[in-house]
């Protein structure tokens, strides 16, 4: 055993709580620390608490921030009555928390326990699925300045991407995808399109609709058919194509080695997409419309293109356990 792991006995994390692909890349980490004999707790709330429960971990209830408002009005309400009061609770919980369980590391994507953790003197890492050179002139500065702030507390940024092998900017590591890999003894009968709308997806009954007519068996995740598994891995594998929207969906997809179609809304979503694009990366493409994502499935469904990758989890906990280990001898 290294160094490394002997210094460090136990890590927590703590997912942000708005959509449940934060807890979804959450997962990976915390079993692969597990598998090295460390002691994981992990903690967050909202949608993706449920898939962390299902995966055998036992969390504290946290208070859910949310930022909602479809006019100013309705936001500033929302800010006011809401939006505050929920991050001062939520900002008391994580540290109460954290105080108590007294981890080695922290590794978060949750504000709060940022703060928490700079306020308690826990190192700590952030997990990210972006980087400043996927933005132009009006995302890329709010994401530079938020990382800037970010790295005088962190030891460091750890970014999950589909091009591992990039350079990363100064104080970011990149590493694979983060995918949750399932039992392969769960198996799930073959079948041609997995639509998966994530939180923000949209279009995606048409899609289901059209599909059907053309004679693909479609499966959509979150519909009444739908059985929710710790893991989506077992379906993704089993799907000829996917079409999904956020991060961890694809992650899902291609540690799998299924051909995933990106079919973003957010503009997070958009700016991955399209680099994924511009990147000609294979069995992976990006598709703005109903027409073309039917397009790209039909292409896919009759060729042999997948995408190659290895899950990312090894590389992320290597990452953490190295520098821990390099900062403790410097």
């Amino acid at each position: 055993m290294s160094t490394a792991n002997r210094m460090i006995d136990n890590v927590a994390i703590v997912y942000w709580c708005d959509g449940a692909g934060h807890a979804a890349r959450s997962i990976p980490v915390a079993k692969e620390f597990e598998s090295r004999g460390i002691e994981v707790s992990i903690a967050g709330g909202g949608p993706g608490g449920r898939f962390v429960d299902l995966n055998g971990f036992d969390q504290p209830e946290f208070t859910t921030v949310t930022v909602e408002g479809d006019t100013p009005r309705a936001f500033l309400e929302h800010t006011l009555f809401d939006l505050v009061p929920s991050s001062v609770r939520r900002f008391r919980e994580v540290t109460a928390w954290l105080r108590e369980e007294e981890p080695d590391v922290l590794i978060t994507d949750d504000v709060f326990a940022g703060l928490a953790a700079a306020r308690l003197g826990i190192d700590f890492y952030r997990i990210d699925h972006l980087t400043t050179d996927l933005f132009g002139s009006i995302w890329g500065p709010p994401l530079a300045f938020y990382n800037q702030v970010s790295l005088q507390f962190a030891e460091g940024i750890i970014v999950t991407s589909l091009w591992p092998d990039d350079p990363a900017p100064e104080g970011t590591t990149r590493v694979g995808p983060l995918a949750q890999e399932g039992d392969p003894d769960e198996a799930v009968e073959p079948y041609d399109v997995l639509l998966n709308p994530g939180s923000h997806g949209d279009n995606f009954a048409e899609l289901r609709d059209r599909l059907e007519a053309k004679g693909y068996d479609v499966r959509t995740v979150g519909d009444d058919n739908w059985e929710t598994k710790p893991t989506m891995t077992p379906y993704t594998a089993a799907a000829d194509v996917v079409v999904c929207t956020g991060f961890s969906s694809i992650a899902d997809t291609v540690v799998a080695g299924t051909p995933c179609v990106i079919y973003p809304f957010l503009p997070f979503q958009k700016a991955l997409a399209e680099r994924a694009e511009a990147k000609h990366l294979p069995g992976i493409s990006m598709a703005t419309t109903v027409e073309r994502v039917i397009d790209r499935v039909e292409e896919y469904c009759g060729s042999d293109v997948a995408p190659d990758y290895e899950n990312g989890a090894p590389a992320f906990v290597d990452t953490v356990l190295d520098e821990m280990d390099e900062a403790a001898d410097s």
